[in-house]
């Protein structure tokens, strides 16, 4: 059972589902734009029809590989919405994430995104430290973060 502090600072989940829906906006929005930019492009040539969602499907996965891997890694355990929100990933000892828990959680959001996401939602109630899979395999947290840690 998690301390009482731990359980407090974890307990974040409403921030967390506003902070996934922002950071999903941030990638899906100039993804979006780019596939109506290519759409116009290859009007009417039917050989490049396949391009655009191609290109839409592969700005998704590098958009959220960046924003859930890569920013976090660089800088100190937050995503763009995670500073918004006051949220940060640390180790379940507190430390600094490794590039491969980064990479753990975000390939988990498969299983967290089952049913619209609400498995990840309903498995973060339900954990003792509000914890959705991915952080439970990469064993990371999501805290509040405090005045004096930011």
């Amino acid at each position: 059972m998690p301390s009482a502090e731990t359980y407090d600072q974890t307990r974040v989940v409403s921030r967390r589902c506003a902070q996934w829906l922002l950071d999903r906006l941030l990638v899906f929005v100039p993804s979006a734009v780019l596939l109506v930019v290519l759409v116009f492009v290859v009007y009417g040539n039917q050989s490049l029809l396949f391009l655009p969602p191609t290109v839409f499907l592969v700005a998704l996965l590098i958009g959220g590989l960046v924003v859930d891997v890569w920013v976090p890694n660089r800088t100190g355990g937050r995503t763009p919405a995670m500073r918004l929100l006051g949220l940060r990933i640390v180790t379940e000892w507190g430390g600094r994430p490794t590039l491969r828990m980064y990479a753990f959680r975000w390939l988990l959001m498969v299983v967290d995104g089952f049913a619209f996401g609400l498995a990840g939602l309903i498995v973060m109630l339900l954990s003792p430290r509000h914890q959705r899979v991915g952080d439970l395999v990469a064993r990371t947290l999501v805290v509040r973060v405090t005045a004096a840690a930011a």
